[in-house]
């Protein structure tokens, strides 16, 4: 009877990232030593749990061509792992891709240079790794760009036709792996992928910009395979099984830190599963994360709008911080903002902005609109002094013709 194999399942670190960030004494931008910090985090939590094997499920950059900075900072994270003798399998994702075939990634390096305890998956297929408690199994199957397909196949295509093209060959592949697998002896079997799997909930960031794209999206149906235990799934930054309570479980282990305020609202952390054939379990592992964002959000439409957003800020935790105050007011009130003491007080965050939000007033007002004038006289005037409806002024009118008659009579009889 096989024994489980545990796995410590992350992805989508994104080293590079420097949005909100500045660079410290050391020369580091803020943010990629926040990253470092968590992973490294990460990785002693996962040792002291005694994983057999490590799965990096893509996107260790921001860039498919990092800084060297970014390229030595997490080697050293890597390097902690395959140190402590954890075989490290690294797949490739959309943004270790590089756009030209026959380029090298940045995750090539550690093929090139063999180094000890890393294998590199670039390419859908099947590996077999030795752990300390046992062989794994490795169904991999990396990000597919449209260069996968070849040029000639995608000439004078549209990029929905695209997009379906690259579906189908995630599917045949699935299929082909599925298929080679069945001709194997039964091990602990981990599918490793990077893309979009049908159902898979989006954060706000990726929203942004995955929805408006023709990103290709593998059925779930495809996942959903007994020739694997678990599968391992990277490229959406939310943690999340779209397999719940079945076998084997389709996880995403979400990214170890927030990337912008579209994930402030999302655990992160990375998972530790104990591979078995049909009976995997696995755990979510969260992790507190570098910073700490803060949506600030302050209706300021008030006689002293200074202290009422003073008072709002000052109720949270600002020290090193990433902090996004928005405030609305009306158009008379936007100068009473002593915008220099608010700044002074956001200052000790790490990083923060300011949005301003500024109602116009919902009528704009003739000084000769009294009691005096008539409610036709008073509509005439407003009309005349409102530059969106001066050259409508004739036709609104003749509209409001019968209920100003209708208003007419009703005066009368009272």
């Amino acid at each position: 009877m096989n024994k489980s194999i545990r796995v410590m399942h992350f992805a989508d670190t994104h080293f590079g990232v420097e949005a909100h960030g500045k660079t410290d004494a050391a020369g580091l931008n803020t943010r990629l030593v926040d990253f470092k910090r968590t992973l490294l985090h990460a990785i002693e939590l996962a040792l002291k749990e005694k994983p057999d094997a490590a799965v990096f499920a893509g996107d260790a950059y921001k860039t498919r061509d990092p800084r060297q900075t970014d390229q030595r900072e997490f080697a050293d994270c890597i390097r902690t792992l395959a140190e402590a003798g954890v075989p490290v399998v690294l797949l490739m994702g959309n943004h270790d891709m590089p756009i030209t075939q026959g380029r090298a990634s940045a995750i090539d390096i550690y093929q090139t240079l063999r180094v000890p305890n890393t294998l590199v998956l670039r390419e859908p297929g099947l590996h077999l790794i030795e752990t300390k408690n046992g062989p794994l199994r490795i169904a991999a199957l990396p990000y597919l760009s449209r260069a996968a397909l070849g040029t000639q196949e995608t000439a004078e295509r549209n990029i929905p036709a695209v997009q379906k093209m690259l579906e189908k060959k995630y599917c045949s592949w699935l299929a082909d792996i599925a298929q080679q697998l069945q001709q194997q002896p039964r091990l602990p079997t981990l599918l490793a992928g990077h893309f979009w799997a049908e159902g898979a909930r989006l954060s706000q960031w990726q929203s942004g910009y995955l929805s408006d794209t023709a990103e290709p999206r593998v059925p779930l149906e495809a996942l959903i395979n007994p020739a694997w235990d678990y599968v391992a799934l990277g490229h959406i930054h939310r943690h999340q099984n779209l397999n719940p309570g079945k076998q084997p479980p389709v996880v995403y282990s979400g990214s170890p830190d927030t990337i912008d305020f579209g994930e402030a609202d999302e655990t992160k952390g990375f998972v530790l599963a104990d591979i078995a054939p049909g009976k995997t379990k696995y755990k979510f592992i969260p992790l507190e994360t570098g910073r700490k964002f803060i949506d600030i959000v302050v209706d300021a439409d008030c006689d002293d709008p200074t202290e009422r957003i003073l008072a709002e800020v000052r109720s949270h935790e600002l020290r090193g911080s990433i902090v996004r105050l928005t405030y609305s007011i009306g158009e008379s009130r936007r100068s009473l903002v002593r915008d220099r003491e608010v700044r002074e007080v956001l200052a000790i965050a790490s990083d923060f902005s300011i949005a301003r939000r500024v109602r116009k007033d919902a009528a704009i007002r003739n000084k000769m609109l009294t009691e005096t004038i008539s409610p036709r006289q008073a509509l005439e005037r407003y009309l005349e002094a409102h530059n969106g409806l001066k050259n409508r002024k004739e036709v609104l009118m003749q509209a409001a013709e019968p209920l100003m008659q209708r208003l007419e009579n009703e005066e009368a009889e009272l």
